[in-house]
């Protein structure tokens, strides 16, 4: 009755059916195997409007057969969050995937975004056509709209803070299927509730964003053999202690025990004379690149891990030596372990997170991410294992064993006063808590905002997937 719901409102040209034979790569265009999900049908709008008569037709339906009834709601921009996050099997897939325009208002000298975008193109688009950017993802094939709720972390992160910090202005479709904006001076609550707050509110068709001109950047990769990474820690360390407010240096590491280790080096100002990555330099590397590049070129589209079967988690401690070669020692430890019961790629990215990344979240009106409380520097450590050739079992090996290192890194981490209760939504598994972490006001923030747009609970109770408001308190 859902699908027949939609089929009833007019919307049929956007309704996949399972005979479809568009509904197959819908499915299949998921990152994760394990989120290649069959639903009984796809919502695929164009407009605005057209989610409006689909959330009224589905809460019509809903008021009839609802949850109890084992049905609900997916909602999905690009198909990156943890598997079942974003697509469901007994109920209706919403897909925003062809709601992916991007364009510019030279007036404001704001970008407006949709949310089934992909961030390479979104830079492409606004860098042939109008010579401006976004502060937004690092890889281009991921969407926009999940990326913005979550938070964002860009390579423009040091100077404007969050992608959810450069937002003026978000369309959203409310659970009653009113379209309302949501901006400083109209619902200023909700407006802050959705820079890291997640879809708990409402679908977002459109994002008004500041923009930047379009300055190459200063762009490196270097690749390391697997031995120089305790060196390369240490000077991530350093980076992390003595980078700036408005700092236009961006950095990250990427380690694979015994195959290899990488740092992606930025200047966003394109300056390829920056001090800021000398450390890094003096590591010797297997290749090293150092180029003015567009962000358009340097947000690649890599589909060579699509469809796999992964584990995503994240932590976040603070910035010390001893933290950073525990985890490491740890890490290498679940590597051998893994390769011991079956084929897993296990790989540990460390990313700086200085205390004034909080400062800078709490531009244009702040987010409810909790940042602004960190009072050291600290690093977002993310540990993926991929499991290429192994199912639901071999997950759950990996699993257990991910779970293991984070309960010992837990309690070395308290012995050495490094703790950090912060957990990225945007890396997060489904298993963890992202919104807890914020900090008991802002997750009562979020409880009275969710209360005021969406009295009678809709998305709480129909949206089963994702990090829900209403689960946050366990």
């Amino acid at each position: 009755p859902q699908c027949e719901a939609l089929l009833a409102s007019n919307l049929s040209s956007r309704v996949l059916l399972p005979n479809d034979p568009l509904y197959e790569p819908r499915v299949d265009s998921y990152y994760y195997g394990p989120g290649r999900l069959h639903p009984w049908c796809f919502f695929v709008p164009e407009t605005t409007t057209e989610i409006s008569t689909a959330i009224k037709a589905l809460n019509a339906a809903a008021a009839t057969k609802g949850t109890e009834y084992g049905w609900g709601i997916a909602v999905r921009s690009g198909g990156h969050m943890h598997p079942g996050s974003n697509n469901i099997i007994n109920g209706v897939t919403i897909d925003l995937g062809n709601m992916n325009a991007s364009w510019y208002n030279a007036t404001t000298n704001l970008a407006s975004l949709q949310p089934g975008g992909r961030w390479g193109d979104v830079y492409r688009n606004l860098h042939d056509k109008f010579n401006v950017t976004v502060t937004g993802g690092r890889a281009g094939d991921v969407g926009v709209g999940g990326f913005l709720l979550g938070g964002g972390i860009s390579y423009h992160t040091g100077r404007n803070g969050f992608g959810c910090n450069t937002i003026i202005n978000y369309e959203v479709v409310l659970a009653n299927g009113s379209i309302i904006n949501a901006n400083k001076s109209s619902h200023p609550d909700l407006y802050k509730a959705l820079k890291g707050g997640g879809f708990n509110f409402g679908i977002v068709t459109r994002f008004d964003v500041e923009t930047l001109p379009a300055v190459d950047l200063a762009f490196g990769e270097n690749l390391y053999g697997p031995e120089h990474i305790e060196a390369i820690v240490d000077a991530l360390v350093d980076f992390t202690d003595t980078t700036s407010e408005e700092s236009a240096d961006h950095t990250f590491t990427v380690y694979q025990p015994g195959t290899m280790a990488f740092q992606q080096l930025v200047n966003t100002k394109g300056n390829l004379n920056t001090t800021a990555f000398e450390a890094f330099q003096t590591v010797p590397a297997l290749d090293k690149s150092w180029e003015r590049k567009s962000l358009a070129d340097a947000a690649p589209v890599d589909k060579s891990d699509a469809g796999s079967s992964g584990l995503s988690y994240t932590f976040t401690t603070k910035n010390t030596r001893p933290i950073l070669h525990h985890i490491l020692a740890q890490f290498n430890n679940l590597s051998t372990t893994l390769s011991t019961k079956g084929k897993y790629t296990p790989i540990l990215v460390l990313q700086p997170l200085p205390t004034y990344y909080g400062h800078l979240s709490q531009r244009n009106g702040g987010t409810v991410l909790g940042l602004d409380t960190l009072d050291s520097n600290a690093i977002l450590h993310v540990i993926v294992v991929d499991a290429p050739e192994g199912g639901s079992d071999a997950i759950a090996v990996a699993d257990a064993e991910i779970k293991r290192l984070m309960r010992d890194v837990q309690r070395f981490v308290e012995g050495e006063d490094g703790v950090v209760e912060w957990v990225y939504m945007n890396y997060a598994d489904g298993s963890q808590n992202p919104l807890g972490s914020y900090g008991e006001g802002n997750l009562a923030f979020l409880e009275r905002v969710a209360e005021v747009y969406d009295p009678e609970g809709w998305w709480q109770r129909m949206v089963p997937g994702g990090f829900r408001v209403a689960k946050a308190r366990g």
